[in-house]
């Protein structure tokens, strides 16, 4: 099953209690969780990379500015821009959507029907098909990819699993994509780019969680482990030492034990 439930992000400061109170009964309705964030530009992209929300709802602030530079944030990093950002703003001008917001309404219009507004822009739910093809076998060439992978061939395996989520249609390319990721975040540790490296540990977080435990054979909760342990090394290690990274934290790809 996903490792997080299905949740919205809700980024504001002193906005109206009713306006959080009605999406809170809504979410409810709906069996979805309601989550505060903080909407700090410096902030946001880690808090939802941790969370991965099916939507963000930000309810503008005094100091706008600021707001709406969180707002780019989130939908420029490569590791949140997918994340529907629902804008509430009391003036809803529509070139607020510049700011990276795929909608913006007034809260009087949030008011009116607040199931309905986080409906229609929540992130599709395809956590059932994702389940059914995380039982199918794993393709043939995602076998070579893992042989890449495994062997420290880390550019190899980019483009081996690339073409596999490209072919694939199907939620479950973001296995391929999560593997490829932390593969290239390895990559970037042997070329010494810290900066790098982390924004691709970041980018592979928003895959690898919403994976199964086993999928298509492969021991997910093992590597999602491994990878944040190489994400928190480098992290300690900050970008003077990167050069002291031990290769051995490189741990490969493994297979589920089947009793």
């Amino acid at each position: 099953m996903p490792q997080h439930p299905r949740t919205i992000a809700w980024a504001a400061l002193d906005g109206d209690s009713t306006l959080r109170e009605a999406a809170q009964v809504a979410a409810h309705g709906l069996n979805l969780a309601l989550h505060d964030i903080n909407p700090a530009v410096a902030t946001i992209v880690e808090a939802l990379v941790q969370l991965q929300p099916a939507l963000l709802i930000v309810v503008v602030q005094p100091d706008k500015d600021d707001v709406y530079r969180a707002i780019t944030a989130a939908k420029t990093s490569p590791a949140t821009r997918k994340i529907p950002i629902l804008l509430i703003d009391a003036v809803a001008a529509p070139d607020l959507l510049r700011t990276g917001a795929d909608s913006v309404i007034t809260p009087a219009a949030f008011l009116t029907d607040v199931r309905s507004h986080i409906q229609i822009h929540i992130r599709a739910d395809d956590s059932a098909e994702l389940l059914r093809q995380s039982r199918l076998p794993l393709p043939p060439l995602a076998h070579t990819a893992i042989e890449q992978f495994n062997a420290g061939e880390f550019f190899e395996q980019h483009e081996t699993f690339e073409a596999l989520w490209r072919a694939e249609p199907g939620p479950i390319r973001q296995l391929y994509q999560g593997l490829l990721q932390v593969g290239v975040a390895y990559l970037q540790i042997q070329r010494k780019n810290y900066a790098g490296a982390r924004k691709l540990f970041l980018r592979a977080t928003q895959y690898l969680q919403a994976l199964p435990d086993v999928c298509q054979g492969i021991d997910m909760a093992q590597f999602r482990a491994d990878a944040q342990a190489a994400q928190a090394t480098l992290e300690a290690l900050g970008p003077e030492r990167i050069a002291d990274f031990p290769p051995s934290t490189f741990k490969p790809i493994r297979f589920a034990k089947i009793d």
